[in-house]
């Protein structure tokens, strides 16, 4: 792999060394992007940066940021169980899913204020200029959780002039969408826009269980902006927006069948969601909620002090609701009756930048950030009427063998009502100062130095905590260790039996001990049997047990939502303070004036983030020190001052409380040049991330973790091509070749039973991944397309097409090597563009029926049973549009 990206990057450069040679002196279109924080052509920003103009938003009928990564190679969009919850990846990083405390790696910017969740992002595309992807670490600059890149998204300012325009499509799925902008002087100084959109369309998905759709869309979005100019050196642009989300979202396919599902059709009656052929088909007794609403104003001050020196504030203020009441356990039974979340997130941040021109030799940035978020949790994950009836049929009833001898009423397991409830608050304030020279070393040779220092400090309270959830705290080990005793004639709970016993019988004692804390699993296929008369997995050779079938019940995760430690305590704060000094150093030279070559290198920072879940648990160094306060679980759902339940007893329970933070570096070598009749862009680069911050669901729970260190080697191109001899065609070719892999990542979420996951003796779900391939990257990932554009007496009619490829790549680290993913999509258009200001296009997105998962997990409380998330299927329509 790495010999074949030194190959092609031989081979692009020799391209581009040609390409120079040839350049004529027509001048090609100027692209203006703001990556560097001021106004810069493309060809000169020394970043690999992709810019999506607005003129191919529209005409690729990209609606929102999802659909951003047809044409964006290097960056995905996965959208998950929810409207709001969708991770943006770059150079396959990215983080954030559906853990509240996860911060996303790749930070996402609206006419420069920065969005802290990506469900405030997710409303639809209107009146925008431009978006521009900046890949590789951006903290130097943009600060908080750019590790990975920035998504920036800039909209049209208001105009001095009366304009405006109307939009209507239609499409399959019986959708509708409406658009509109006007905008416009208000007096001499202030002019004014205001935009506006509805978007409505029948799911694709069939719920064969209550009946229904989902994967809906219920959306709109209105914004207004004011651009006011007091003095000839002052410019104000004010901004408010508001938008609105209600949907049913997300079907999901049950890729691999275990155990469990026909148990709940054959055994219940239940119906599970549609098998891993894209029939588009759920089963669920209720209907999912998805609920957001997201609104801010902010105001932007440019002040010219000077000729050379300019200062510039952004102030914004942005509040984020996110509701979700969500069918979790994949069928029509009532197995996990309730599921909600709601999150609430207010946000202020305050910019200050200072820039300035000295003596045409250097330019430099001063700036400064604050950032103030508070957010509140509130959760619930409550068992339904069938769960009891559906645990008991998968343990054949074994539940009831537990109840009585520990002193539990019958039907006290899984009772309906019974879970966890949790609020939780936290308030993240951070700061940074930053500052970057770009200096003139030559005429042609520019050194770029920018250095930052960034300081965070969270606050996290989780006292406020409801468990009525007795089967998760049980002691399997204990337990079990307990029944081996009884079959050797010993009272376990008479310590004087017991010790007697470890006296006389150490060899056998210690025979037991080991025993209780080994899987079924883990013991056959060190070469246990199966006894069929006392249906233990016992040594040939000498009778005794290997394996605690008790533990059958930890391996098939039924021991969810278990004992929970609020927090803060009197060992753990809840706080999290981290600082860091981000950099970024460049060397970019001017070959020609058509071509330029850079290097450079960046470290990029992230802070801590905290898990959010059910499924926090204090670290392991900590569990001891809780015990002896008499503070861990502390809810007391056993009646006892402390819990020790299984995953304890197995030392596997502790470091989920937070991950610490995350730091990439990135080395990076590329040139840009421009001809008469095209463009070239490629970027070499060598990552590094250390500590990254994963939260990986796996089934009955959240595994957090930092992967110790992953490192990527790879290679993109952009590529522009006008061919002379056909005016009117436009050829984009963009791509990206990379190889991931872990050098350290012990204890990662893994198939649960899996050889990986059993090397430990541990059946938990978690293993050593280092030195294996990252999952869910490809080793190639292309975009490739065409407009055609012919003038006509009345203005021009086009015809654009894009295929968007991604190589067979394993889907997940916690998913069969089985599942995988590749894509093969074909979007196309047609249309017309009048000199009256008319528009007509005719698109269609995934025509050729390309079928793929976006992203999966092990399904709820169904061992064995693997879930994915289909792509959308063909979509297509008409939409109108008049200019004026």
């Amino acid at each position: 792999m790495k010999h074949s990206i030194r190959s092609v990057a031989l081979g692009a450069t020799a391209l581009a060394a040609g390409l120079t040679g040839i350049a004529q002196a027509q001048q090609p279109d100027v692209i203006t992007v703001t990556a560097q924080k001021r106004e810069q052509t493309l060809q000169e920003v020394p970043i690999a940066v992709s810019v999506v103009q607005a003129e191919t938003i529209q005409n690729a009928q990209i609606i929102d940021a999802i659909d951003l990564q047809s044409v964006v190679p290097s960056l995905r969009v996965s959208q998950l169980e929810r409207s709001s919850n969708a991770t943006f990846i770059i150079r396959g990083q990215g983080n954030g899913a559906n853990n509240p405390g996860i911060e996303p790696s790749v930070a996402v910017y609206i006419d420069g204020v920065f969005r802290p969740r990506a469900g405030s992002v997710l409303s639809d595309l209107m009146g925008i200029e431009r978006v521009e992807v900046l890949r590789g670490p951006q903290s130097t600059l943009f600060g908080k959780n750019a590790t990975a890149g920035v998504v920036s998204i800039v909209t049209e300012q208001p105009a001095f002039e009366w304009g405006g325009q109307g939009e209507v499509t239609f499409g399959n799925y019986g959708q509708s969408i409406f658009k509109g902008s006007v905008t416009g002087p208000l007096s001499e100084n202030v002019a004014f826009s205001l935009s506006g959109s509805m978007n409505q369309r029948d799911g694709y998905y069939d719920n064969v269980g209550t009946g229904g759709d989902y994967n809906d869309r219920d959306r709109y979005a209105v914004r207004g902006q004011l651009l006011m100019l007091p003095t000839d050196n002052l410019e104000l642009r004010l901004i408010v927006d508001y938008d609105e989300i209600d949907e049913k979202c997300c079907g999901t396919d049950r890729i691999t069948d275990g155990a469990a599902g026909p148990a709940i059709r054959e055994l219940l009656g239940g119906q599970t969601s549609g098998g891993p052929d894209f029939e588009y088909l759920i089963a669920t007794d209720r209907a999912n909620q998805n609920q957001i609403e997201n609104s801010g104003i902010s105001l932007q001050a440019d002040w010219e002090l000077s000729d050379n020196l300019t200062f510039s504030s952004i102030t914004a203020f942005r509040q984020y609701e996110d509701f979700v009441d969500y069918e979790g356990d994949f069928t029509d039974l009532d197995i996990l009756g309730t599921n909600i979340r709601g999150l609430d997130v207010d946000t202020f941040t305050q910019e200050f930048r200072l820039t300035g021109d000295w003596n045409n030799r250097a330019f430099f940035l001063l700036g400064a950030f604050y950032s103030d978020e508070n957010m509140t949790v509130e959760d619930a994950r409550i068992y339904g009427a069938d769960a009891r009836a559906y645990v008991d049929i998968l343990t054949g009833g074994a539940l009831a063998l537990f109840e009585t001898p520990l002193g539990f009423a019958p039907n006290t397991f899984y009772a309906e009502g019974g879970g966890t409830r949790f609020t939780a608050e936290q308030s993240d304030e951070q700061f940074q100062i930053f500052g970057q020279v770009d200096f003139n070393l030559t005429e042609r040779l520019v050194l770029t130095a920018g250095l930052a220092y960034f300081e965070t400090n969270k606050e996290v309270d989780f006292t406020n905590v409801i468990r009525t959830n007795p089967f998760s705290d049980l002691n399997l080990v204990e337990i079990g260790f307990a029944q081996f005793l009884q079959g050797f004639g010993v009272d376990p709970t008479n310590p004087a039996q017991v010790g007697a016993f470890a006296a006389a019988q150490p060899a056998i004692f210690s025979a037991l001990q080991s025993a209780s804390t080994t899987f079924n699993s883990v013991a056959l296929a060190n070469g246990g049997v199966l006894d069929p008369g006392t249906g233990l997995v016992v040594d040939p050779l000498t009778g005794l047990p290997l394996a605690n079938p008790s533990l059958d019940f930890f391996q098939l995760g039924l021991q969810p939502l278990g004992a929970l430690t609020p927090f803060p305590n009197s060992v753990e704060s809840g706080e999290t303070s981290d600082n860091d000094v981000p950099y970024t150093f460049r060397l970019a030279y001017d070959a020609t004036d058509r071509t330029n070559v850079y290097v450079s290198y960046a470290r990029g920072f992230k802070a801590s983030s905290w898990n959010l879940t059910p499924d926090t648990r204090p670290d392991s160094a900590d569990i001891a020190a809780l015990r002896a306060a008499g503070e861990l679980a502390a809810d007391n759902a056993l009646g006892l001052p402390t819990v020790v339940n299984t995953a304890e007893a197995l030392g596997v329970a502790g470091n989920q409380r937070f991950a610490r933070p995350e730091i990439t570096t990135t080395l990076e070598v590329g040139f840009k040049t421009r001809f008469s009749w095209g463009s070239l862009d490629v970027a070499i680069f060598d990552q590094n991330i250390e500590d990254f911050q994963s939260s990986v669901f796996q089934g009955a729970g959240f595994a957090v973790i930092n992967a110790g260190e992953q490192s990527s080697q790879g290679l993109e191109f952009d590529a522009t091509i006008n061919p002379p001899a056909i005016p009117g065609l436009t050829l984009n070719f963009s791509g990206i070749w990379m190889n991931a892999e872990y050098d350290d990542y012990a204890g990662a979420p893994v198939v649960t039973g899996s050889n990986i996951d059993v090397a430990d003796g541990v059946a938990d779900g978690r293993g050593d991944l280092s030195g294996q391939d990252v999952a869910g990257i490809p080793e190639f990932a292309g975009s490739f397309g065409f407009t055609y554009m012919r003038e006509f007496s009345a203005g021009e009619a086009f015809i654009r097409a894009d295929y968007q490829y991604e190589s067979e790549v394993k889907l997940l680290d916690n998913l069969p090597d089985t599942i995988t993913r590749q894509v093969g999509t074909l979007n196309a258009a047609v249309g017309v563009n009048l000199d009256n200001g008319l528009e007509a296009l005719l698109w269609g997105r995934n025509l050729n029926e390309d079928e793929y998962y976006t992203s999966g997990f092990p399904t709820t409380l169904q061992s064995g049973s693997f879930s994915g998330y289909p792509n959308q299927p063909r979509t297509y329509g008409v939409t109108l549009r008049k200019q004026f």
